[in-house]
């Protein structure tokens, strides 16, 4: 590959270097997609594909200047050998505990921080297993770069549909006016009422984290996920329902270890991404208490519906986002002080997010993609994150552990499958 041009450093914006600065002992700075794809590709092939669309997506070429300000530079000894790995072979069973190992690797900070690994799976498939550093990417972009370098293209040349429907939470602009302001400022304490009041419970989740990841993966349709919302005579969203389904999943496997809180707070990604701001993060968040003590499914998404309707109405993500930034302005330890309080676990029990996928047919290379799901890292103290991504009309959940802590997540994948076919059955 050509070097390429010299640019100069790029630095990283505030909230980029506040996520670099996340990744420390055992914590990992990256996200992963799994695409399993229906056909064998060959390592030579894939580098070949990727190398060639790299173009497309000018910040896979970029690695991090560490220091004291941390910026992106050109990488003029970009290697897509390195970045683009051959994994070996497994058979079904083994292809979570080698996702796990590759969740547990460090991405190199010498090199752009993202690598494809691409592990040979029984049955004349492949797996492809994409890791990218949150720094560099949240959801909303590493599956625009997905679009753009990995998946092939569509017949007609444009992008794939995002296919999350109402799953997204949807973001306003506020119309300027000389109000708007003072709206903004008298949204604030209810919004840190809502969103940052001590409610975390104390459950086998809040536990230390060491070095070794556990991982597992549960798909459904998402036709089926979307008509279990709109069942509902206020109408649910389809993040509503994967709420819900997190809930009776959690449930089950709390009633397992005989442990039972009466909610469980989760905290949930919102992008805030406008159009001319596609690179990096911006991502705002709100908690909402799951009622895990509630025994009736319906019920229990109910309550999760109107929870999140009451926190979009007092646009909480805005009012958060907004809030944060201007602490970076006023005051570097109150600042310091906010966030750490925002990360812990009296706050909330886990993080659950939900990105937006194309609703058509992906392949790539012209190898239909089977499956897709995304995993997030855990953090100090949360032993366990959900991510959930929709994809080629499926909706696929990740759930990635500590295995010292909680061991593998399988049983919590198999609760959250058995909620799904709950609600579907009474409310379908």
């Amino acid at each position: 590959m050509s070097p390429p041009e010299h640019e100069d450093p790029e630095l990283l914006s505030v909230e980029d270097a506040r996520i670099l600065a996340l990744e420390e002992g055992p914590v990992r700075g990256h996200t992963c997609k799994l695409v399993l794809l229906a056909e064998a590709r060959g390592v030579d092939d894939l580098r070949a594909h990727v190398a060639g669309r790299l173009a497309r997506e000018r910040r896979l070429g970029l690695r991090l200047v560490d220091g004291d300000a941390p910026a992106w530079e050109a990488d003029p000894d970009l290697n897509i050998e390195r970045q683009v790995r051959d994994a070996g072979a497994v058979d079904d069973a083994g292809l979570p505990a080698a996702v796990g190992l590759l969740m547990a690797e460090r991405l190199p900070r010498d090199r752009p921080l993202w690598a494809l690994d691409v592990v040979e799976v029984g049955g004349g498939r492949t797996a492809l297993v994409w890791r990218i550093h949150h720094a560099l990417a949240d959801g909303m972009t590493a599956m625009r770069m997905a679009h753009n370098v990995l998946f092939d293209d569509p017949p007609d040349g444009g992008r794939p549909a995002a296919g999350g429907g109402d799953g997204a939470v949807e973001t306003r602009t506020e119309t300027r006016s000389r109000l708007a302001p003072l709206r903004s400022a008298l949204r604030v304490p209810a919004a840190l009422r809502r969103e940052l009041t001590r409610r975390g419970a104390d459950t086998a989740l809040d536990a230390a984290i060491g070095e070794r990841r556990a991982v597992a993966f549960v798909d459904f349709e998402l036709d089926v996920v979307k008509r279990v919302g709109h069942a509902l005579p206020e109408r649910a969203t389809v993040n509503d329902v994967v709420l819900a389904a997190v809930a009776g999943g959690l449930r089950a496997w709390l009633d397992g270890l005989d442990a039972h809180p009466h909610v469980l707070r989760v905290k949930v990604p919102v992008s805030l991404h406008q159009p001319d701001d596609d690179d990096g993060n911006r991502d705002s968040f709100i908690c909402i208490d799951l009622p895990i003590d509630e025994a009736d499914p319906v019920a229990r998404l109910r309550a999760i519906a109107a929870e999140t309707r009451e926190r979009k109405a007092g646009r909480d993500a805005e009012t958060l986002d907004a809030f944060f930034r201007d602490l970076t302005h006023m005051s570097s330890s109150l600042e310091r002080f906010a966030e750490h309080w925002a990360m812990s676990p009296r706050v909330f029990t886990l993080n659950v997010s939900n990105v937006p996928g194309p609703r058509g047919p992906l392949s790539v290379l012209g190898a239909p993609v089977a499956s897709m799901h995304s995993l997030a890292e855990i953090g100090h103290r949360h032993a366990l994150r959900v991510a959930v991504v929709s994809a080629a009309g499926q909706i696929g959940f990740g759930f990635c552990a500590d295995a010292d802590a909680i061991g593998s997540p399988q049983p919590i994948a198999d609760g959250v499958a058995a909620e799904l076919r709950a609600l579907s059955a009474a409310l379908d």
